[in-house]
């Protein structure tokens, strides 16, 4: 209908899309009719639709304006794969169809819902063209449908009444686009094809489509009666709204499996309820009988086996940003939780039924956190920077209960306090008292109080995860460990090879739900807890490809919040300047995709990244051509245990990183093609941040062997062993980075940025934070030389500034801003690389809604 032009907006410094409708298509309307429908359609605003931003008649010549969106269309990725996997397909009809809720709900039809008008960007879908195609039908009449060249909607993918031209269509023509499309995306072609127009237009009259499954025998059958049910030839056969479509959709796509009862499902125990002694069951999106998470239940003493089920999905914020750390009230009913900006969240509540969100704190001008209800739901305890406070529960003024903690819960009356203080957890009383220690760990966080009163849940390590300091969703393992109220020695639940966190008591107080990325993705287990807060048993995984952020569980055990976290992180890229600073304006993207990337780094010749991502679920080392020209990124590790932190040697051969693999961080050396991975230092203590020398015989890294983090090195021999590693620093020291001409090791150490010889001596401080300026006085990531070996690069994060890129003349002098990023999505972590023209970083799409799923007891 239009020829569509890439240009400049002048007035925004922004590219658009100018989509100029045919000259015979304009010379048989009137602009009146047509803007007026243009006009209706630019009022709708959602995540999911791309926006008009203008409209016109100029000359004669009908055109409107969108964002230029850099990506592809639905259409081109069909073109390029066929049929998309499952988990893919379910992504973007859910995004498409809660697009049509939106416009449905404004009274706009699309009357072209097809492949070319889903546009693919980052991780989301947008919807094009929402009420072009009805404009040109209200502007050229409806006696010229058939007329040449004015084809209102396309032939493949016209529902029924809308191929035979019925004037009265409705939403559900939409609805019927959307079972094609899925057809299609499902089995690589759509029901109906090949042939005329004519012919095509005359099968939706008049045949049946073919079964999904004859094209694709794995697709699940609760999925094909989905798209089946679309495809209907009358109207009131077919979903009768995109929000009843959308509601089945949803708990689908909870499932990469897309409803498929996974095959590894494990016995669980049942669960009895504190009241009563009544069993009963969780149930995942169940949808018209079908279940789609099965999870199987053991036998209780005695007892009949009982099953644990959940009821549908339901979306409970949908604002565009981040909305995080769910906390149910007792009853269920309510939800508090954090949204806005990363760096400055505020705690909300809302019903779980609908309404508008309330601000509990709204003059505490503090980044808050965590909100945890009281046992008789009218008060919240919440983080408010480094201190915990208490709010009434619907608004109102903060109390400051304990300064310089975190991570506070209620003990089940409601009278005392769990908390951490630096790396100790305590107990108090809400208004006072002694503060009981009972555990002390690493970067301990996210306590829950069990019902019962005995027993306190808690995470080691990987604080990041929980309050977004080491990049929001981060893959960094964490301990999940109890301890008894009074104190005691801590029973550790689970090792340190994988993320554990986020634990949740159920009524019984024998059982916990966690979160944990064990079988790659993050999921929902159980775990089973003697009296003594020791494991029972080995963790069930309940949920498959859920993607929790963090999840509560009312007491009342009537609903499950969770935050449905996608948790895309890329790689981007900015110039480094000679002269001024740069924004994050001048940043471009270079990786895509529903990814999550933990550390990046630039080949020496400038031709290759290597970065470690969960594209594939595991946690892995993949190399990619600079520009993109070699396609697909390639994987280099293999192992099931997750790599971080890749570098590369200087004659491009071989990659060094750092893994879990032995529940302590170790240094292992690749081949960048891929091949055996050697241990280069490893131990009980942990090796990590690895670095090259030039001639590839020697790594420096950290190593905490000592008690204290210090900077190490390893050689490795004439017979290619590495051999037994050296400590070169004795007063602390981090992320070294050899220089290019081997002279000298850049790290971070006490005083801010040293150096020191490869052989080891007196370090020389080259930036001492106290002396500093204000503005670098900041956390300090990493850091990096240029080839010259004359400047080293610090990237800094803080709240004065998100990120920062600095230079500091190797010889001393004065550090110079190079970058300064505003957005906190730039700061996804402390990582960068450097090809010595351009920086790479970690950019994270902060998108998270609350989905909210109800506990049902079967009949």
């Amino acid at each position: 209908m239009a020829t569509v032009y890439l240009a400049d907006d002048l007035r925004h410094r922004r590219k658009v899309a100018v989509k100029v409708l045919r000259a015979d298509l304009a010379a048989t309307m009137g602009s009146g009719r047509f803007l007026h429908e243009i006009e209706i359609a630019a009022q709708l605003q959602h995540p999911h639709i791309l926006p008009l931003l203008d409209s016109g008649d100029a000359d004669g010549f009908l055109y409107y304006v969108m964002p230029f969106v850099e990506g592809q269309t639905l259409r081109d990725r069909l073109l390029r794969e066929g049929e998309l996997p499952v988990s893919a397909a379910l992504k973007i009809l859910c995004e498409v169809v809660d697009a049509l809720v939106e416009a449905h709900g404004k009274g706009v039809i699309h009357r072209d819902i097809k492949p070319e008008n889903v546009l693919l960007a980052g991780r989301h879908a947008l919807v094009a063209d929402f009420g072009v195609a009805k404009a040109v039908n209200e502007a050229t009449g409806r006696h010229q449908f058939t007329s040449a060249g004015v084809a209102l909607g396309t032939p493949a993918y016209m529902a029924p009444e809308q191929a035979s031209a019925e004037p009265n269509l409705d939403h559900r023509v939409d609805l019927y686009a959307v079972g094609v499309m899925g057809y299609e995306v499902l089995t690589g072609r759509p029901p109906f094809a090949g042939g005329t127009a004519q012919q095509v237009l005359a099968a939706h009259l008049t045949q049946a489509p073919e079964p999904v499954s004859k094209h694709r025998a794995s697709i699940p059958p609760a999925l094909e009666a989905v798209i089946m049910k679309c495809l209907a030839k009358r109207p009131a056969d077919r979903w009768q709204t995109a929000a009843e479509l959308l509601a089945v959709l949803e708990p689908l796509a909870a499932t990469p499996s897309g409803g498929v009862t996974p095959t590894h499902t494990q016995p669980v125990p049942a669960v009895k309820e504190a009241v009563g002694g009544r069993r009963w069951m969780l149930r995942f999106g169940a949808v018209a009988g079908v279940v789609l998470v099965a999870i199987a239940a053991a036998v209780l003493r005695g007892r009949p086996e009982a099953r644990i089920e959940f009821g549908p999905v339901k979306p409970v914020t949908t604002d565009p940003g981040l909305e995080i750390h769910p906390a149910l009230s007792p009853d269920g009913k309510m939800l508090a939780y954090a949204a806005g900006p990363i760096a400055r969240l505020k705690v909300y509540v809302r019903s779980v039924s609908g309404g508008s969100p309330i601000p509990v704190a709204k003059d505490l001008e503090l980044n808050q956190q965590w909100p945890r209800w009281s046992p008789d739901g009218t008060r919240l305890l919440l983080m408010g920077g480094n201190s915990i406070y208490v709010v009434p529960a619907l608004g109102g003024a903060p109390r400051m209960l304990i300064q310089q903690g975190a991570y506070a819960t209620w003990s089940p009356d409601g009278e005392s306090l769990a908390y951490v203080v630096g790396d100790t957890l305590f107990a108090r009383g809400v208004d006072g008292g002694t503060a009981n220690p009972l555990a002390s760990g690493e970067a301990l966080h996210s306590p829950d109080w069990s019902p019962d009163g005995k027993l306190i849940a808690f995470v080691s390590a990987n604080s990041g995860y929980a309050n977004g300091r080491g990049g929001l969703g981060n893959q960094g393992p964490s301990i999940l460990m109890t301890v008894r109220a009074e104190g005691g020695e801590p029973a550790k639940l689970t090792g340190r090879k994988f993320l554990n966190t986020s634990p949740q008591w159920l009524a019984d107080s024998r059982h916990l739900i966690i979160l944990s990325s064990q079988d790659a993705g993050r999921d929902l287990y159980s775990l089973a807890v003697d009296e003594s807060g020791k494991m029972r048993g080995n963790p069930v995984r309940l949920t498959t490809g859920l993607d929790v952020g963090t999840f509560s569980v009312s007491r009342d055990g009537t609903q499950l919040a969770y935050t449905a976290f996608p948790n895309a992180v890329n790689v981007w890229s900015i110039p480094i300047p000679s002269s001024g600073v740069l924004t994050e304006a001048a940043a471009t993207q270079v990786t895509t995709g529903n990814q999550h990337i933990e550390g990046v780094a630039v080949s020496w010749d400038g031709k290759w990244l290597a970065f470690a991502s969960d594209r594939q679920g595991n946690l892995d080392i993949y190399v990619l051509p600079i520009g993109g020209g070699g396609g697909e990124p390639r994987q280099v590790t293999t192992d099931p245990s997750y790599d971080f932190q890749p570098s590369w040697s200087q004659d491009g051969r071989e990659i060094v990183f750092h893994s879990w693999r032995n529940e302590s961080r170790d240094v292992f050396v690749v081949p960048a093609t891929g091949g055996e991975e050697v241990l280069a230092a490893g131990g009980p203590a942990h090796e990590y941040y690895a670095d090259w020398s030039p001639d590839g015989r020697s790594l420096v890294f950290g190593s905490d062997s000592t008690g204290s983090t210090e900077v190490a090195r390893v050689d490795r021999g004439a017979d290619g062993r590495w051999q037994v590693p050296r400590h070169l620093t004795s007063d602390g020291g981090s992320r070294p980075r050899w220089s290019p001409d081997g002279r000298t090791i850049a790290y971070l150490c006490r005083a801010g940025v040293c150096l020191i010889s490869p052989t080891g001596g007196s370090p020389r401080t080259l930036l001492n934070h106290e002396n500093a300026d204000t503005s670098l006085r900041a956390s300090y990531g990493s850091l990096l030389w240029s080839l010259d070996s004359r400047t080293v690069y610090l990237k800094t994060t803080g709240a004065a500034q998100p990120v920062s890129f600095w230079a500091i003349p190797a010889e001393g002098g004065a550090p110079r801003l190079l970058v300064r990023f505003g957005n906190p999505a730039f700061s996804a972590s402390w990582f960068f690389g450097t090809d010595g023209k351009r920086f790479y970083f970690m950019v994270q799409d902060y998108q998270a809604d609350i989905k909210v799923m109800e506990v049902r007891r079967p009949r």
